[in-house]
């Protein structure tokens, strides 16, 4: 499936011409999915009137194109008019998908993706339960299931990397479509109001946008990267959109006394052999494409680190021009065959770990 991007809004809290403006320029942008809630307002004054505001941007979504996720349980699906049993009203609404919050019977859930209206039902991610299996066992329409991940406001209660990719593994073996959150770090339209950043993973809460969804995206394990709270700035928008959902890209800065050459080889179309070693990533045809080039020696380092990533220059005419990033601290270069390029930073060596053998992964140059 095609990696898409995604974002929030909380009509509850805005105005109607702000959530439209806001539409507006993420659609323009290549934004193609829509998350909102009812439910975390039920209970509270006026939510009647905030229920209709909802569905009024809702229905706007739907109208520009946008694919439209409503996150409910009980008292919120009664507040709009609809059920576990009818969801017919969802059409009427301009809802494309009902993000289950509170557990339901697996029965019931694989009963509501048979529903008229096609609508979809989307059900928590986060919890790494056997509801999913449970579901699948009655037989649901698997194309109209799909899973997402939480969204967590607080500090410090986002989960850990390896129980998210714990959690995957429940959703993936029945090929279902997934979703995960990162967070603007200037909106302030959430559930939780008066919280910011509300990634689905602890780790990626303060890294710049591109990077937290290049972490969940070199997963390739999610296909969908929404943005938790609302507004996200222009920049963070554009920033999003321009990242590449599918090849790895590390960003890195050139040390000083880098050759053009050197950059040349850099920005070649990379992968990591097949036939790997432990002691760092190598990518070869670069040696292959850049043969007779020069690549003298410079003055570099004797020791590297995890994340440096270095050329062979001259010293070695067989392999000059292959590209390593060292996968190992203080590992030696003992006859001065490096020439060293830079280090990926240390908010993306997460990045490092899903090249794999045989994955191809680039370098953009800042």
């Amino acid at each position: 499936m095609k990696k898409r991007i995604g974002i929030s809004i909380f009509p509850e809290q805005s105005s109607f011409e702000e959530d439209q403006k806001y539409l507006d320029k993420a659609w323009s942008l290549g934004y193609e999915v829509v998350f909102t809630s009812i439910l975390h307002f039920v209970g509270s004054e006026n939510e009647k009137e905030k229920a209709k505001k909802v569905l009024r941007v809702v229905k706007y979504a739907k109208e520009l194109g946008f694919y439209t996720i409503v996150d409910v349980e009980y008292k919120s699906m009664d507040l709009i008019g609809i059920s576990i049993n009818d969801a017919s009203k969802c059409n009427e609404y301009g809802i494309d998908c009902l993000r289950l919050d509170s557990p339901s019977l697996p029965a019931e859930i694989a009963f509501v993706t048979h529903n008229k209206a096609k609508v979809d039902i989307q059900l928590n991610m986060s919890n790494n339960d056997s509801l999913i299996d449970n579901v699948m066992d009655f037989k649901p329409i698997a194309n109209r299931l799909s899973g997402c991940h939480n969204f967590y406001p607080l500090e410090f209660t986002g989960l850990p990397f390896d129980y998210f990719m714990e959690c995957n593994k429940r959703y993936l073996k029945y090929r279902l479509n997934t979703s995960a959150f990162i967070g603007s770090h200037h909106g302030v339209m959430t559930s939780a109001v008066g919280q910011k950043e509300l990634p689905t993973i602890e780790e990626i809460r303060y890294l710049p946008v591109s990077q937290q969804a290049k972490v969940l995206f070199y997963t390739d394990e999610i296909d969908t990267v929404l943005f938790g709270n609302a507004y996200a700035t222009d920049e963070e928008l554009k920033e999003l959109a321009s990242v590449d959902r599918d090849e790895v890209t590390f960003d890195l800065k050139c040390v000083e006394g880098v050759t053009d050459i050197e950059k040349q080889v850099l920005l070649f179309d990379h992968y990591r052999r097949g036939d790997i070693t432990e002691y760092f990533i190598r990518a070869t045809q670069s040696r292959v494409k850049f043969k007779n080039d020069d690549f003298p020696a410079r003055k570099s380092k004797s020791f590297y680190n995890r994340g440096d990533v270095v050329i062979i220059n001259n010293s070695d005419k067989k392999y000059k021009a292959e590209i390593h990033i060292i996968l190992e601290d203080n590992f030696a270069d003992k006859i001065g065959k490096y020439n060293y390029l830079g280090t990926i930073s240390e908010s993306e060596k997460r990045l490092i770990d899903f090249v794999v053998p045989w994955k191809q992964f680039r370098f953009n140059l800042v």
